[in-house]
């Protein structure tokens, strides 16, 4: 038995439903064509010279586009130590993280994840005699943050920085489910114009029928606009001003969808 039939996906942001979708569509339309056909493709099945009399096969694509609000917002902070002591630096960064964690785990519309543990000398300009024999060290542990309700998000942000934490970034993005969904909808609006397009060069030619036989997936997403890196601050020793929640508003992303396909048009 040839499998003449290839679904292919470049995308990994494609999801089950979509890739369903195509299976569904290229299956039919190649059933319909097998229950036609008289005589099977060899193992190139798009191979001109092995067409029956009277068939074309006929390349077809599409690109699909569109505009999403972001609807995740994200926040990377960190808190940091110096001094010469290395071993009240690292239980300074402890003690505070631990602190942190607590708060954040107590709100469950925020998921969150600490981030790499950072310990280096810090030389913040020409070393002195004493830094070199007795350096001065900095420790540092980050935290990222993402929820889809910003507000609480914020109110969380502006009280860690309330606890001494300071933001790195403070970024919307798509989220994974809201992608998935735009991409489904690109790819049934993709699938019904190829066969359309199809279907209205079959006629055109006076064929009987027009089948998928191939579809090809590429799709891709602008993640939007990310704010750049902002430096941490030189002093790392918390003054416990009370912070106001920062501000934050979403902006677009763009979902994208190339479809190409494969159409046998049988007489």
């Amino acid at each position: 038995m040839y499998q003449w039939i290839f679904y292919q996906s470049k995308s990994k942001y494609f999801s089950k439903k979509a890739m369903s979708i195509i299976k569904l569509s290229v299956f039919v339309s190649s059933l319909l064509f097998i229950l036609a056909s008289t005589s099977g493709f060899t193992q190139n099945p798009f191979d001109l010279t092995d067409l029956d009399s009277g068939q074309l096969l006929l390349n077809l694509s599409v690109t699909e586009q569109t505009s999403v609000e972001q609807d995740t917002l994200n926040a990377a902070l960190a808190y940091s130590a110096q001094g010469r002591d290395k071993i009240a630096l690292q239980n300074d960064v402890n003690a505070k993280m631990t602190t942190t964690l607590e708060v954040v785990e107590a709100i469950s519309e925020i998921d969150y994840s600490t981030g790499q543990y950072y310990m280096y000398i810090f030389r913040p300009g020409r070393p002195l005699r004493d830094d070199i024999q007795n350096p001065i060290w900095r420790a540092q542990q980050g935290l990222q943050l993402s929820s889809k309700n910003s507000d609480v998000l914020l109110e969380t942000v502006g009280q860690l920085q309330s606890m001494g934490l300071e933001i790195n970034r403070l970024n919307y993005s798509l989220s994974g489910e809201t992608f998935d969904q735009t991409s489904d909808s690109l790819l049934s609006i993709a699938l019904e114009k190829l066969q359309s397009r199809a279907d209205e060069t079959a006629e055109l030619l006076n064929k009987s029928s027009a089948s998928l036989v191939e579809v090809t997936i590429n799709g891709n997403r602008n993640p939007g606009f990310f704010q750049p890196r902002m430096a941490m601050m030189e002093s790392t020793q918390p003054d416990n001003s009370q912070f106001e929640a920062p501000s934050a508003a979403p902006g677009k992303s763009e979902v994208s969808l190339s479809v190409s396909a494969k159409a046998l048009l049988s007489p």
